[in-house]
């Protein structure tokens, strides 16, 4: 891990007090609905932003989400959680993703494909996963953010644009030029950020599933189909597909439960 990297980890601040405070709740066994809604509240770019993702048509809702309460029923405590952290990251990041050839936009984009298809392919077939898979896909790239960060300041973003141009491993090429790549940059900041250790390890082990124990292989190799399927800037091919459907067969997921919910992501 390079210098410049362990400056730029250390320098994101701590959650907000406001989303800290959502963290606190969703953790708490005998906390309502209502307590989470109470606390979203007190916050109004917190409240602005879930109320835009709410109603993106990727999480099939037919009507228009216009309250927090109306969000937090409609998708549940794990969905609305993910979209609370996701806040706190446009409030503590400049994003620049120029050496990955993004823009911000896509970013976003990319990370809301991938939390819709979390959502559309667990949420009736696996619900209590969500509270661990939501957060890790939608924010599994956080990492992606700060290692730009890092290169354009070392002077090596040639490294990821190489990769990029020549199709190899953006992994590999992250670990050369700042000594991690994406998952383990996000891993360590949510580490940093007292997050639940088993979103941070099953983030970790996105990469490799096989390196990981039993229970939470399962949830890894998810993680790692899901990132698969949707390409760094939102996009999804026919061949980031087939590449996903190699992994769901190998690790025996869900094919059919993963169409539908691709099917649903791609028609929105």
């Amino acid at each position: 891990m390079t210098k410049t990297l362990i400056k730029n980890i250390e320098a994101i601040p701590p959650l907000p007090e406001s989303v800290q405070d959502v963290e606190r709740i969703y953790r708490d066994e005998n906390a309502t609905f209502e307590d989470m809604q109470k606390a979203i509240e007190k916050d109004p770019i917190l409240t602005a932003d879930i109320l835009r993702i709410a109603n993106s048509p990727m999480y099939g809702i037919s009507r228009t989400v216009n309250s927090v309460k109306l969000a937090v029923s409609l998708l549940g405590k794990d969905a609305i959680r993910a979209f609370v952290l996701n806040s706190a990251v446009n409030a503590s990041f400049k994003i620049d993703l120029s050496p990955y050839g993004m823009t911000k936009e896509q970013f976003a984009y990319a990370c809301e494909r991938q939390l819709a298809l979390t959502i559309n392919w667990l949420i009736r077939r696996k619900p209590k996963q969500l509270g661990i898979m939501a957060p890790a896909a939608f924010l599994v790239d956080l990492g992606r953010v700060i290692i730009s960060k890092t290169i354009i300041e070392d002077g090596k973003a040639g490294l990821i644009k190489e990769s990029l141009g020549d199709a190899k491993d953006i992994a590999r090429a992250e670990k050369d030029a700042c000594g991690m790549q994406t998952t383990d940059v996000t891993a360590t900041l949510f580490n940093n950020w007292q997050l639940d250790p088993e979103i941070i390890h099953v983030i970790r082990y996105s990469d490799d599933p096989e390196g990981t124990i039993d229970e939470d292989r399962e949830m890894a190799a998810e993680l790692k189909a899901i990132r698969e399927t949707v390409l760094p800037n939102g996009d999804i091919t026919d061949e980031s597909i087939a590449i996903a459907k190699e992994t769901i067969e190998e690790f025996g997921l869900d094919m059919e439960s993963y169409e539908k919910a691709l099917d649903k992501v791609l028609n929105s």
